[in-house]
């Protein structure tokens, strides 16, 4: 009896852990001023989910989206299956094919895990609904991707910034849902923009990098 008692209090303290830090990080309030004059893109910006698991699920690229549509861009999140290979996999390919069918296009932004996770994929693939690939990439990442120009489609890295103030709290969830995932490495807390000393710093380097894009879309709309 006693063993079950305490089996049941581990399981309602662990589902309470996991609902609170999603909850706690993803309504984190990270004031911003707007940077004027941003030369919008042409078509909408894409983030695609990472590995999931029910201490990371909520709010997957925390303030980076709203910050950038607070900036005028049009940006969408796709959200696949949590943590399952193939089923993120065939999600993906029939989003794809979808934006195809319907001739739509999109700038694509994934972090590391999940471009490496999809890249055999994008190079067999061939989507002509992704007009470029954004990396979001780890702080000195020591697994950065060497073939980026060989891909079909024009492609570059945003490397971010380290946090030095992420809280005790959060690091304890990322753990756990690092130990869920399997993964041998995730992005961290601050390549997803969950950290607030880095989030805004970093997003401001996604503004740039969308900003690129938008003059590469003015370009080929010539």
């Amino acid at each position: 009896m006693d063993v079950a008692v305490l089996i049941l209090c581990l399981l309602v303290f662990t589902l309470g852990l996991a609902l609170f830090s999603n909850q706690a990080r993803s309504q984190q309030d990270i004031p911003f001023e707007l940077k004027p004059n941003c030369l919008l893109t042409r078509f909408p910006l894409l983030f695609v989910t990472g590995p999931r698991s029910i201490f990371y699920f909520r709010s997957y690229w925390n303030i980076y989206t709203s910050f950038l549509a607070e900036h005028g861009y049009e940006v969408f999140t796709l959200h696949l299956p949590w943590n399952n290979p193939q089923q993120r996999k065939e999600r993906f390919l029939y989003f794809l094919k979808q934006q195809e069918e319907h001739r739509r296009h999109f700038h694509l932004v994934l972090d590391q895990v999940t471009f490496a996770e999809f890249e055999d994929l994008i190079r067999q693939h061939k989507s002509t609904a992704i007009m470029s690939l954004t990396e979001v990439i780890n702080p000195e990442s020591n697994s950065k991707t060497f073939a980026l120009s060989a891909l079909p489609i024009p492609s570059a890295e945003v490397e971010c910034l380290p946090s030095q103030n992420s809280s005790a709290f959060l690091k304890l969830a990322y753990k756990l849902h690092h130990w869920l995932t399997k993964k041998q490495q995730l992005p961290t807390l601050s390549t997803l923009g969950a950290c607030k000393d880095t989030a805004i710093p970093n997003g401001l380097r996604l503004l740039e990098r969308a900003q690129t894009l938008a003059e590469m879309d003015l370009r080929d709309d010539r």
